[in-house]
């Protein structure tokens, strides 16, 4: 593999639900697994909730089908950060800090307190929410501590010789593994990759933002493309 990947955790696998009229309003995108695989960019949506639809839908809670929201961070990672580095989408290897989908903030607001979702899990007897909230980003840090030596030992299994982390997280824990002096990503900083070594092995390290990245770091990353265009 040429390059390995470093997200914070994965997504999930959304679904569009409608609950049975007139109970409530659509959700666009509902977490119901987590997504196949880091950064999946929605490749075979359609099996993947019509597996999970079979095996866990009961029809009296509504409808459901796939959600316009899977695999958007995968498709973004593949035009706007591996192919600017002249990563074939088939060259390299992605994981995640941590092994499960959290809740974001938005959903958050959907599935737990007065939303959609939680308002209705007694009237259809829906499955109670199991999801973590969403981390911040110190306690992605410090749980991921725990991981480092399945992420060291993937990073050498994988002969990348290039390294990407997605985001602030992503970056401060191969700073904790390798003891790089920056972590923390800046403008500055942005366009300019990192030298590191993980057990020998040396690697270059592009320090970036996430594929979810909003103003003013979308910006950013179009000047660090343009660099390479």
């Amino acid at each position: 593999m040429r390059a390995f990947v470093l997200g914070a955790y994965p997504s999930a696998l959304h679904v569009e639900w409608t609950p049975p009229p007139p109970l409530g309003r659509r959700i666009a995108a509902l977490p119901v697994d987590n997504e196949p695989y880091p950064f999946w960019d929605g490749l075979g949506m359609d099996h993947f909730v019509e597996r999970w639809r079979s095996e866990h839908f009961d029809p009296s809670w509504g409808r459901v089908r796939p959600s316009m929201m899977n695999g958007t961070s995968g498709r973004a990672l593949h035009e706007r950060w591996l192919k600017p580095l002249g990563v074939d989408p088939m060259d390299y290897f992605v994981t995640d800090c941590l092994p499960t989908s959290m809740l974001s903030t938005g959903v958050a607001k959907r599935v737990t307190g007065d939303g959609v979702y939680a308002s209705l899990i007694d009237t259809l007897g829906l499955p109670k929410v199991d999801m973590q909230p969403h981390p911040s980003e110190g306690d992605i840090v410090r749980r991921a501590a725990l991981h480092h030596g399945r992420i060291r030992e993937q990073i050498l299994a994988s002969g990348a010789e290039i390294l990407v982390t997605l985001g602030n997280a992503a970056a401060r824990v191969v700073q904790q593994m390798t003891g790089h002096p920056e972590g923390v990503l800046t403008e500055k900083t942005y366009r300019q990759a990192r030298a590191i070594r993980i057990e020998g092995r040396s690697l270059t390290w592009h320090a970036l933002v996430h594929p979810a990245v909003r103003p003013p770091w979308d910006e950013r990353h179009d000047a660090w493309i343009a660099i390479r265009g």
